[in-house]
């Protein structure tokens, strides 16, 4: 019986063909399930809006103008939540949805209330409560990005 000795450039070959083949069950593998892409575009959409937002409204006292661009946001929030469909993500989007809202609304109450309080007063009790449903919020947003490999 003879051994058939292969040509280096051929152990060069199978090697490449080999780590591609590691590389491609290792993306397969390491991918998010299909339920998670309507959470990846509410982070998605969550984190641009947190960008452009941020980039458009000042410090202090919000407008209607910020209120009015922070509502838009919570109705993309909603809309993106409504097309999760995984029971186990939905009820955390649901949640997050409801959240924006709430953070919405506080943040017009604290418009309100700002204009009826003596310069240098402490801030508004709506401002701790925006504070409070703010740190909920991220908490969420946390949850459901761990969940999909965010």
């Amino acid at each position: 019986m003879q051994v058939v000795r292969l040509d280096r450039r051929w152990w060069v070959a199978i090697g490449v063909v080999v780590v591609v083949l590691v590389a491609l069950v290792y993306s397969w593998v390491k991918r998010p399930p299909a339920e998670c892409a309507p959470v990846q575009d509410l982070l998605a959409y969550n984190q641009q809006q947190s960008e452009q937002i941020g980039d458009g409204s000042g410090e202090g006292i919000p407008t209607v103008a910020d209120v009015a661009a922070y509502r838009a946001w919570a109705d993309g929030v909603t809309e993106r939540a409504n097309k999760v469909t995984d029971p186990n993500l939905l009820a955390t989007s649901v949640q997050v949805a409801e959240l924006a809202h709430r953070f919405v609304d506080q943040m017009d109450a604290v418009r309100v209330q700002v204009q009826t309080r003596a310069p240098g007063a402490p801030p508004p009790p709506a401002y701790f409560e925006m504070t409070a449903i703010n740190d909920q919020l991220m908490a969420k947003l946390k949850e459901l990005s761990s969940a999909c490999g965010g």
